[in-house]
């Protein structure tokens, strides 16, 4: 036991990447059950329930001294008002896109956000990222290009939705590191902050835009409904937890790519779980082709920690 809580701490950044990963790839798939299996088709209403979700779960840990975050302060709120805005834009337009789009083509445009997060990280906090890793990133970005071209299924809305989610995202992971630093707050503290200022302009949104369907849906009897939807919600939470987790104790490029490499196992099981794809020879190619890039800079990555940790002897 000592043991394996040695290796835990050693490798405490790769454990917190996994687990990113892991709970990415579960929320994917029961966010398009609730939206597309039980036709629910009403993702700011799901956006909306995940934030009261996550902040329940906060302030009820918090009650109970599991978790300790500033309470609620004006100059804060001030000071993250841009990180929860790009927050909220991020998961209504992400929700929005999944439920427009098939899992495969959805998880490979969104690795353009990867790219996104290299040229942020150089424009805006000055980082240089090797010329290897910005070649296998092009590489997946081209690949997923050529899948859109190839899915019979294309929604010209859905993928405009998934570009715009692309640049928030970015924008998102490289904010919270800057945002950490500025305020001093911990995961739960920025976690706090952006649902609760992101929470009046959802439920307005949701008013605007879902009330008349989300007032005459009939399936919230349905066990199978409620338990994806409440499994979504408190996994909407976790991943919140493990996004600022893995950017203040990674980096936002890791976050971005961990991302993008859970999505090899999310497009293969996406291809076959909901029969709304349609496999051609460009999109399997193009699928292909990004997976291939997503190896390689795994390859890369790889090799660079093997060289810090053994650096050659003089």
């Amino acid at each position: 036991m000592e043991n394996l809580i040695k290796v835990f701490k050693e490798n405490k950044g790769f454990f917190v990447a996994v687990a990113y990963g892991v709970t990415s790839v579960s929320i994917t798939f029961f966010n398009k059950a609730v939206l597309n299996y039980y036709g629910f088709n009403y993702s700011n209403s799901l956006t909306l329930g995940q934030m009261i979700f996550s902040l329940f779960f906060l302030i009820t840990m918090k009650s109970f001294g599991y978790i300790s975050y500033p309470d609620f302060n004006i100059d804060l709120c001030k000071k993250l008002a841009s990180l929860s805005l790009l927050f909220i834009l991020m998961v209504v337009s992400g929700l929005a896109a999944l439920a427009k789009t098939n899992v495969p083509l959805f998880s490979a445009l969104r690795r353009l956000s990867t790219l996104i997060v290299i040229a942020g990280e150089g424009f805006l906090l000055g980082k240089v990222t090797p010329t290897d890793e910005v070649q296998s990133v092009v590489v997946m970005v081209l690949g997923a290009l050529i899948a859109g071209l190839g899915d019979a299924t294309f929604d010209l809305v859905g993928s405009i939705y998934i570009l715009f989610n692309c640049f928030v995202t970015a924008g998102y992971l490289i904010y919270i590191a800057k945002k950490t630093k500025e305020t001093q707050l911990n995961t739960f503290g920025l976690m706090f902050y952006c649902n609760i200022l992101s929470l009046p302009a959802t439920l307005l949104l949701t008013f605007i835009t879902e009330w008349e369907g989300i007032s005459t849906y009939e399936g919230y009897g349905n066990l199978g409904f409620q338990f994806c939807f409440f499994m979504s919600s408190i996994q909407a939470f976790l991943l919140n937890y493990f996004i600022f987790l893995c950017s203040t104790m990674n980096s936002p490029l890791t976050t971005s790519i961990t991302g993008q490499i859970k999505s090899i196992l999310q497009t293969i099981i996406g291809l076959f779980m909901f029969g709304d794809v349609i496999i051609t020879p460009l999109l399997s190619f193009g699928l292909i082709f990004s997976t291939v890039a997503s190896f390689w800079y795994t390859y890369i990555k790889y090799a660079q920690t093997r060289a810090r940790n053994n650096p050659p002897s003089n």
